[in-house]
């Protein structure tokens, strides 16, 4: 069902960029501050992370039972169908409040970046937090340091004039490019980085545990071919190519993830410019 979310992504995107014509430049807030780049930010996550999470279950799983000697049975005991009910209710519970975190109102203040004021000849391009408190106690004249939330923000601006309603539209999260993909490469000094950088680690975490657990898988397979098939080459043949698949997917994705967290620290840490490199890890 990830792989589904994801293609369901990809369809929408190139559905949007062929027949709404909003990806281009000249409408590149109008898109990027739609509802419907929001939904496919969270469209795309959802389906990333629940296919990662599950094949990190089931690996574990596997390798839990391959290591407790457990018989494989035909059908699932009643036991082992809460399990796996459980296990899925889990894996899509955790996915989807990942994915919705950015768009909680409470945490606006952390994930929305900037805003855009349409026909205003005051308020003009984007502009972020520091910006607009400048330009806010430039009129106002000394305003308090604590700092200010979106919303006062907007009740501020508003008050600035008379009898017009200014209205502003907020570049969240997923509008941070023309994708609608999870931001994970931000800025050292953005303090969205604490949670995108916390995000990639445990999808890091998840793809040494999927390694591990089918490392140990192919040696006890490997191990129970070779006696059980000493009279049996086509079972050994068998049990061998599907092995080489499985591997095959596994290390794709081991390299896939790794090279993405290693690009992800030499951005965070500055040790190079990455910029070139956005187009293929973004």
């Amino acid at each position: 069902s990830g792989d589904l979310l994801q293609g369901v992504f990809i369809l929408l995107v190139a559905i949007s960029d062929k027949y709404l014509n909003k990806s281009t430049c000249k409408t590149q807030f109008e898109w990027v501050t739609s509802n419907l780049c929001t939904g496919l930010g969270v469209i795309s996550t959802l389906g990333s992370l629940v296919s990662l999470y599950s094949m990190t279950v089931l690996s574990a799983y596997r390798a839990h039972g391959a290591q407790s000697m457990k018989i494989p049975q035909d059908k699932l005991t009643d036991k082992n169908k809460v399990v796996v009910v459980v296990c899925i209710g889990a894996i899509y519970f955790v996915a989807a409040v990942v994915s919705f975190i950015p768009l909680a109102p409470y945490f606006e203040s952390y994930f929305v970046h900037s805003i855009k004021y349409d026909n205003n000849p005051l308020l003009v391009g984007i502009l972020d937090k520091e910006h607009l408190t400048l330009v806010i106690e430039a009129y106002y004249g000394r305003m308090s340091k604590h700092g200010f939330s979106w919303n006062s923000i907007g009740n501020l601006v508003n008050d600035m004039f008379i009898n017009v309603k200014v209205h502003g539209k907020k570049i969240g999260f997923y509008g941070s490019n023309g994708f609608c993909l999870f931001n994970y490469f931000i800025e050292s000094e953005n303090p969205q980085i604490w949670f995108s950088g916390t995000i990639l680690t445990s999808n890091v975490v998840c793809v040494v545990i999927i390694t591990i657990s089918s490392a140990f898988l192919t040696m006890l397979t490997v191990n129970s071919s070779n006696v059980a098939g000493k009279n049996n080459k086509v079972l050994v043949a068998r049990n061998k190519k599907i092995q080489r698949k499985l591997s095959t997917l596994i290390i794709t994705d081991v390299i896939s993830w790794v090279s993405f967290f290693v690009v992800w620290l030499v951005h965070i840490l500055d040790v190079s410019s990455t910029s070139g490199w956005c187009s293929l890890f973004s």
